[in-house]
Parts: C-alpha cells; structure tokens; sequence
C-alpha cells in the first residue's frame, strides 16, 4: 500500500478546511451568522446522540450474528463506517455534518461499504498478525508457517488447553 507523502496530505486538510469554510459563508448568507452558528454547535452536540444510537443497533446485529457462529464482516464494517461517520459529524462544519449524518443511514452506509469494500479487500489479502503468524482473509483462521492449518497459532510457551481460573495455583 502507497503511503501519501505529507504535502498531498498537508494540501488535502487544507482544501477540506476551505470548502468548510465556504460552506459556512454561503449558510450564513442565507440564514445570518447566529443562525449558522448555532446549527452547527447544535449538530456537533446531538451527533454523539445520533451515533450511539446507530452504533447500538450495529452492535445488536454484530451479536446476533455471533450468537450464530458467524463471522460478522458486514457488521463490523458497518461500525467502521458509523465511527467515521460520527467523527464527522462531531468536528463542526456544514460539510463534514452532512456526509457523517448520510453515513448514520443504513443503505447509504452500504452503498458506501459496496462501493469502498473490494477496494479494501485487495489491500488486506494478508496482513501481519505479529511475528507467530499472519491473517489469511481468504480463510477464517490465524496461522503460523508450522502449525497446521486449521489451527490457531499460539505464543511460544502458551498452554495447549485452557486454564482454569479457579484450579488450584501453580507456585
């Protein structure tokens, strides 16, 4: 993956800055400065409202789909997308609220997902998962090069089954 050199980066906020700025200068002809003003101090406060609420419903269906023994990948983007999306919506500017609030609504969020989620997939066929293994995304398990398959590598020194808290101590 390409990484941006800081002078796009840089050029990027600055234009995201001043389309918000433009953007509060057309609203407040249109309604009066106070007016502006107070919408958007009244939009930053009620997002986190707006996204807890969104995000719980993403959370209820992230459990369900566990409960099942699934994998939840919609979900979690889902939640991926609701995060970014009350970002958005809690830095103040006309701009970034309205994209952050579209982003609140499910179909938008999954044209979103649709449109941004094989792009992703590309990038993220392997990535390290430490120096035991790495994360197949074509399988549903973590590796290491010498464990089988379909196992999950462990640390070095990390017991074959699990300890039972309430046993008795090992001293």
């Amino acid at each position: 993956m390409e990484e941006l050199p800081c002078g796009v980066f840089f050029i990027s906020l600055l234009l995201i800055v001043a389309a918000e700025v433009v953007a509060f200068v057309l609203v407040g002809d249109h309604v009066g400065f106070l007016w502006a003003l107070l919408i958007l101090i009244l939009v930053s406060a009620c997002g986190p409202f707006v996204v807890r609420r969104v995000g719980s419903g993403v959370l209820a269906r992230t459990r369900e789909r566990l409960a099942l023994g699934e994998v939840p990948t919609r979900e979690l983007l889902d939640g991926l997308v609701v995060l970014i999306g009350g970002f958005m919506i809690c830095v103040p500017g006309f701009i970034g609220d309205a994209i952050g609030l579209l982003l609140m609504i499910s179909p938008v969020r999954h044209l979103v997902i649709r449109a941004f989620g094989h792009q992703l997939a590309r990038r993220v066929q392997k990535m390290p998962a430490g120096r035991w293994g790495f994360i197949d995304a074509r399988s549903t398990s973590v590796r290491n090069k010498e464990a089988p398959r379909n196992d999950i590598a462990l640390p070095p020194g990390t017991p074959d089954r699990p300890v039972d808290p309430g046993g008795p101590a090992e001293g």
